[in-house]
């Protein structure tokens, strides 16, 4: 079992490198520009409200920030009602306002994309690192209807070029960086550099994760190791200050991850993303400008229960692939001066595949080799159209107004293949969802529109109030699963499943003071023929089977976030969630709702001092979570306080240091949403949630050239 530190050599090691540089005098606060981004992506998300409410952006610099993030979820789970979901301790799935899964879709440069893995043991966001994009969005409330479609639950976009037409890099940049995390006994590492003319420009990142188990804040031991790397290059052409192309190539590898809460661990798994685009402006009095984009997608997986307790059963491996292609065109039109429309189509087509074979030593089911068509070829494409108004009021604010309308069609082609369970894929379907599920071939027509009103109030508050729908199909997961493996037994897809259609209204306020940010956001929203994971019945040998149902729901909740100048040092970021969920037709409450939490932090912050030193402590929080779903198979959990302690300080102006104790009081906890174990592993027993790493300390160290 791994050696877990002792609070009091943790603080001694704390204090030893960092205590001596708190003691600076002529303090000022540290300006977002600095070398050293300031650990606040609180501050940063409240103005980002100003500018757009419902959605928090985030550039390289906060992207960057936590070097424990390895991954663009992982960086979106600092967002005020964001949480996330684990089967492992690195593949965080994103969920918004107590709505995950297939409801938040993952974008990079409008492009969709997918995991290929059908137990999500991949969510598409944990394919790009920090470093290897520019900009990331997250829209919380109704999206913009020129995103794309879907997205009940919000959405998470990430930009390879945030801005296509600024002028390309003029020199050189680099960086490369380094962290040692004791909980995992090992590290991450990153390097990246960009080279340019001023007209065209070229970068490249690297990054790289080889990590091993941790324990728990009881001392159990987690079955955790993480053996992955990424690379990622781009390009950019700026000939003239209207017209600017750009294309990038993104790749993850995982060599091996373990996940606890699966039947099976991921022992190859190969991402790659293409994206190319370009943005042409002034082109007439009325047309001002037109973008466009393509894209291409395609990951292959293979997991296997090589160390899993049931390989004396059963010898079992899944290779499944996603692939995805997709193309977007926009234009910006002004026939008037208060008046912008944005005007567009895109589609995009996925197919995903995938067998799992068993070959099967001791029943139940009988003793032989079986294949699983979990994936039985399935496709869905997606064609759509949209219009967004934005209008400036003048004194009475902005107001944007927005319709889209999309056609989605859903097939597969190996429905007549034969299971284990039943004769075909299709007679597997109809065994628990009628004969009117025999029909795989489905064809909607979708719509979604809202409104947008932001109001100003003087030069520091700023009203906002929202309202509208957005309707989402079936995922191919949702609709054609057949029999894939999920907790306690299998999961079948409802090929009748009608699409969710979400209406919402949001309000909130933002304050910008001297001393105070503050951003208050409200919600509730009503979502017919909500799409439930469920249980639907049991296979002939006792196994248990989950599926997918249309019921209603009713959510609500919201955000508080902010944060408070103390004096000129010293600042207090803060912010707390909470969200509801109810099954309108069952009169139980839904599943997968995290509970009321929050973080308070106070942060110290000397940065007239030539090293520019900082210290930072933040309490993490959230209360017991009662609100289950019996049905889903869920568990209450019950609350938890964590207290994290960090600093950092540059030297040379170039070399940055940062080092920390996370987890300061070795308290054991675990996430409401995370997965539990489906069988004994490490020193978890079956039904246990996966916990949290205990006490750890970590280094980073990362040089700017």
């Amino acid at each position: 079992m791994k050696r877990r530190i002792s609070i009091s050599g943790s603080v001694f090691l704390f204090l030893l490198v960092f205590a001596p540089l708190v003691g600076a005098t002529n303090h000022v606060l540290r300006s977002e520009h600095d070398v050293v981004p300031s650990r606040h992506i609180e501050t940063i998300i409240v103005r980002a409200e100003r500018v757009q409410p419902l959605s928090a952006s985030m550039g390289p610099a906060d992207l960057q920030d936590d070097p424990l993030t390895l991954n663009a979820a992982a960086v979106a789970q600092r967002v005020p009602g964001v949480a996330g979901a684990y089967s492992s301790i690195d593949a965080l799935e994103v969920s918004m306002r107590g709505l995950g899964w297939e409801r938040v879709p993952a974008q990079l440069d409008f492009l969709p994309l997918y995991g290929s893995c059908p137990a999500r043991m991949d969510p598409p966001a944990t394919y790009l690192s920090p470093e290897s994009i520019e900009q990331m969005t997250l829209a919380k409330g109704l999206p913009s209807v020129t995103y794309g479609a879907g997205g009940t639950g919000g959405r998470v976009m990430m930009r390879t070029v945030s801005n296509i037409l600024a002028p390309a890099l003029d020199g050189q940049t680099g960086q490369l960086s380094a962290t040692w995390n004791d909980a995992r006994d090992g590290g991450t590492g990153s390097a990246g550099g960009r080279i340019g003319n001023g007209t065209t420009e070229a970068g490249v990142s690297v990054a790289a994760t080889d990590y091993g188990d941790y324990v728990s804040g009881s001392g159990k031991h987690v079955p955790a190791d993480n053996r992955s790397h990424g690379v990622s290059a781009t390009f950019r052409l700026t000939p003239d200050a209207d017209n600017g192309y750009f294309g990038s190539w993104h790749s993850h590898i995982i060599d091996h991850v373990d996940y606890p809460a699966l039947p099976m661990d991921a022992t190859a798994v190969t991402a790659d993303t293409f994206t190319f685009g370009g943005h042409h402006g002034a082109l007439g009095e009325w047309l001002e400008s037109v973008e466009w984009q393509v894209g291409y997608a395609i990951s292959d997986h293979s997991m296997d229960n090589a160390l899993k307790p049931n390989r004396t059963r059963m010898d079992a491996e899944a290779v499944t692939e996603a692939e995805s292609l997709g193309a977007r065109v926009a234009s910006e039109l002004r026939f008037s001066e208060r008046h912008r429309w944005t005007v567009g189509i895109d589609a995009h087509r996925l197919d995903r595949n995938g067998i799992r074979t068993r070959a099967v030593k001791m029943g139940p089911p009988p003793p032989g080799s079986y294949q699983d068509p979990i994936w039985p070829e399935a496709k869905q494409a997606q064609a759509g159209g949209f219009a967004e108004r934005t209008s400036d009021l003048g004194g009475r604010g902005q107001l944007r107004i927005g319709l889209r309308v999309d056609s989605i069609s859903s097939c597969i082609d190996r429905g007549d293949e034969s299971t284990p369970f039943d004769a075909t894929v299709r007679d597997g379907y109809a065994r628990y969802y009628g004969n009117d599920a025999r029909d795989t071939d489905r064809d909607e027509l979708l719509f979604s529109g809202n409104v947008l009103w932001k109001i100003p109030h003087g030069e520091r508050v700023q009203w906002f109030v929202s309202g509208g729908c957005v309707q989402r199909a079936a995922a191919i997961t949702e609709r054609f699963y057949a029999y894939a493996p999920a907790p306690g037994g299998l999961l079948v897809g409802n090929p009748t499943l009608d699409p969710e259609t979400k209406s919402e209204i949001d309000v909130g306020m933002d304050f910008f003071g001297d001393h105070v940010e503050l951003g208050i956001h409200a919600f509730v929203s009503h979502v017919e023929d909500y799409i439930l994971e469920t249980a639907i019945g049991t296979t002939p040998s006792g196994a248990r089977v989950r599926g997918f149902v249309n019921t209603d729901a009713l959510l609500g909740g919201g955000e508080l976030q902010g944060r408070w100048l103390l004096a000129d040092e010293w600042t207090m970021p803060f912010s707390v969630a909470c969200v509801y969920g109810r099954n309108l037709d069952d009169h139980r409450d839904l599943p997968r709702i995290p509970p009321l939490s929050g973080h308070v932090g106070l942060r110290y912050d000397v940065a007239a001092h030539r090293m520019r030193p900082w210290v930072e402590t933040t309490l993490r929080a959230a209360s017991g979570q009662d609100q289950v779903d019996p049905a889903f198979g869920e568990s209450e959990t019950p609350s938890y306080q964590v207290v994290d302690l960090r600093a950092g300080m540059t030297l040379a102006g170039r070399l940055a240091l940062e080092a920390g104790v996370e987890n300061l009081f070795d308290q054991d906890y675990s996430e409401h949403l995370s997965r539990e174990v489906p069988f004994a592993v490490g020193d978890l027993l079956p039904g246990e949630r996966i916990p949290m790493p205990g006490r750890f300390a970590y280094a980073r160290m990362k040089w700017l050239m």
